[in-house]
């Protein structure tokens, strides 16, 4: 019994230097990164903006700020909501190339992307000044759901005389091929 306890330490001891001498390839592994799943051609089936309006809710920023009443923030918010998640329908082409084509509703832009190297974040026009973060919270064959943030100074309430605001709008879309 204790040649076969010691057979059986020595066989251990020599698996265990044999990870180290090897550099245990096992847990050294750097995930690889499939994009077969994302190359072709996505459609946005739906789309869902949250907006915030110099750093607040919008609700609040018609409550607080312009002095709206809960019942016109709502109505407002909403409308502005609406308006915004319209705005978002079209296709996204990611290439093999590392090329994109999107075509927001005619609005048609091409450029350049790449993954990060954890392969959970598309780089839009990486490296240049339009370069644009695009999580992936989904990635299968035929679904592609993302999220990312977008920022903009708008003139809300149409008034010159009044500063433009900061809008933060959260934009999540899913997208099917």
């Amino acid at each position: 019994m204790k040649k076969i306890q010691s057979n059986l330490k020595s066989l251990f001891f020599i698996g265990v230097l044999f990870f180290v001498i090897t550099g245990c390839d096992l847990f050294n592994k750097e995930a690889s990164i499939d994009t077969a799943q994302l190359v072709g051609l996505w459609t946005i089936s739906d789309a869902g903006v949250v907006p915030e309006i110099a750093g607040l809710p919008i609700k609040n920023y018609f409550t607080d700020v312009l002095g709206s009443t809960v019942g016109q923030a709502d109505l407002m918010s909403q409308m502005y909501s609406a308006i915004l998640e319209e705005m978002i329908g079209g296709t996204i082409e990611f290439k093999d190339d590392n090329t994109y084509i999107i075509n927001f509703i005619g609005d048609i832009d091409d450029g350049n992307w790449a993954l990060n190297s954890d392969g959970d974040v598309i780089i839009i026009d990486p490296g240049t000044s339009d370069e644009q973060l695009i999580t992936i919270q989904e990635l299968t064959s035929s679904t592609l759901k993302i999220s990312y943030d977008e920022l903009s100074t708008e003139d809300i309430d149409d008034n010159p005389d009044t500063p433009d605001v900061e809008v933060a709008l959260k934009i999540e879309m899913t997208l099917t091929k």
